[in-house]
């Protein structure tokens, strides 16, 4: 089922005229360590919330520190933090999104962090921001981790989001 772990988020009280949800990276909802093919994004895409201006906000980053694997080396396109070596001149998630779901202008948002280990004040702080700009402005935002659970708490819980029991996705 993509996307796995799928979430609403509401702010506490409610303020902002825009939907926050969560979920897990592409793919995930068939094991941590797959390579995942394009048709299972494309699936991810077209399950996602929101219709067209939406956002997604990456927390993708490295695996278990700066020396670690690459959290986009399961896909056919790249991330932020990923080397020359490791880019192989796939395109970023912003470009493959552009070239296959132009009709969505699905925006890519990348605060890169490090899987098993606690999001800095700093990144916390700039996703916060970032979402509550796109909040305020009505979107339908998707933040997402690896496992869509631990980072994205973090910012939900930051933000003083609680989870939305009464919209189950």
């Amino acid at each position: 089922m993509e996307p796995y772990k799928l979430r609403r988020w509401k702010p506490n009280p409610s303020s902002t005229p825009g939907h926050l949800y969560t979920c897990a990276r592409p793919g995930r909802s068939k094991g941590a360590n797959r390579v995942v093919p394009d048709e299972l994004v494309h699936r991810w895409v077209r399950g996602l919330p929101g219709s067209a201006n939406s956002a997604v906000v990456s927390l993708l980053g490295r695996k278990n520190g700066p020396e670690g694997q690459s959290e986009f080396s399961f896909y056919s396109f790249c991330g932020l933090w990923d080397t020359p070596a490791e880019r192989h001149g796939r395109p970023s998630f912003q470009e493959w999104l552009d070239r296959w779901h132009k009709d969505r202008s699905i925006q890519v948002i990348e605060h890169p962090t490090y899987d098993f280990r606690p999001v800095p004040p700093e990144t916390l702080a700039a996703v916060a921001s970032d979402i509550s700009e796109l909040l305020g402005a009505g979107r339908t935002v998707v933040l997402f981790d690896s496992g869509g659970e631990t980072r994205t708490n973090t910012v939900c819980k930051y933000m003083g989001f609680v989870e939305d029991f009464s919209q189950r996705v």
